[in-house]
């Protein structure tokens, strides 16, 4: 079975919440690695896990994320993970309000489209879409486990997202984020340019972020997820909204978010929970679930498992996770 590797590519960036420094990560699948797979069936798809609470120890270590990260790796995704603030080498504190880590989640999100769009339109022509194809250009997990989960379920639109690194302002938290994509899509480059078919170089990237959000495929993995009243003493029972911080201003810009019941119903998504999670009873998760799943249009799936708790430990536990995350992903065009 798979996990995250000890070692990755690591580097820094900005919140665009406030500007303080966060530790991320990227890990590259086989297909990007490997010359006896070839790059050309490789198509555009990465995912983000989330962290559990840092105050309860976690961080971008957990094994848990590193078991939901490997199994993603395994079936072709490039996977990102970061560690929010005040957790592993991320600057800063943990808020009461869940604000911030919004906006750390949105940073890291935004990165990542960026840089995938940013492989994506350096593939050799022989990797590009046809013209006319309408399948999207880019697919991305919005993932998280525990408290990660519940910062992934109050992401504003892969629009909203956008709409923040479009207007390229110099030496900003969006630039630096910007600036760090085209390096870290470098390195990948680097890394696959051996390979049959790998990329052709950066040379068509323009300044401007010219992506096309229409064509971005977005969908949620809720692992252990929080539900009241656990999620509304992380977020101080306030409403959880994303704030960024704009140049010269005196006060942060609100971004508006979905409520994550339409949004989860909307996008494809997956939920995996134990029937014995400490945090969240089995009968108010079963409620939760059915209600997310009852109307005809909801593409909202869960998978319950028996006898597993909160962190996953169980003898079997770690496995049918895994199968059940498995056989979800496959169902992704």
């Amino acid at each position: 079975m798979t996990y995250l590797p000890s070692s990755a590519t690591t580097f820094t960036i900005p919140s665009i919440y406030d500007g303080i420094h966060l530790d991320c990560r990227v890990y590259l699948p086989r297909e990007l690695t490997h010359s006896d797979d070839g790059v050309p069936t490789w198509r555009v798809r990465g995912a983000i896990v989330a962290h559990p609470y840092a105050p309860l120890g976690g961080c971008c270590d957990d094994p848990v994320v590193s078991f939901v990260g490997g199994e993603l790796l395994e079936q072709g995704y490039v996977v990102g993970t970061f560690n929010f603030r005040g957790a592993g080498s991320s600057e800063g504190r943990t808020s009461w309000t869940a604000k911030p880590e919004l906006g750390d989640y949105v940073s890291f999100y935004g990165f990542m489209l960026l840089y995938l769009h940013i492989l994506r339109i350096g593939r050799v022509p022989s990797g590009a879409s046809p013209s006319g194809d309408t399948a999207p250009d880019v697919r991305i997990i919005l993932g998280g486990y525990s408290y990660g989960s519940l910062i992934a379920s109050h992401l504003p639109t892969t629009e909203a997202v956008m709409d923040l690194f479009r207007s390229n302002v110099l030496g900003t938290p969006a630039d630096q984020i910007w600036q760090m994509a085209k390096r870290v899509s470098d390195e990948t480059v680097l890394q696959s340019l051996s390979l049959p078919g790998g990329f052709s170089g950066l040379g068509r990237l323009k300044d401007t972020l010219d992506m096309d959000v229409s064509k971005v495929d977005a969908s949620y993995l809720l692992v252990s997820p929080l539900l009241p009243p656990v999620n509304l003493f992380l977020t101080l029972f306030s409403n959880l909204s994303l704030e960024v911080s704009t140049p010269g201003a005196a006060h942060k810009k609100h971004v508006p978010c979905p409520k994550p019941a339409d949004q989860l119903c909307r996008q494809r998504t997956l939920a995996i929970y134990g029937d014995d999670d400490t945090f969240t009873s089995a009968q108010k998760l079963r409620r939760w679930a059915q209600d997310m799943s009852q109307n005809a249009s909801s593409k909202f799936q869960s998978v319950e498992v028996d006898g597993v708790g909160h962190f996953w430990r169980e003898d079997g536990a770690e496995a049918r996770a895994r199968s059940a995350l498995r056989n979800w992903v496959r169902q992704i065009p």
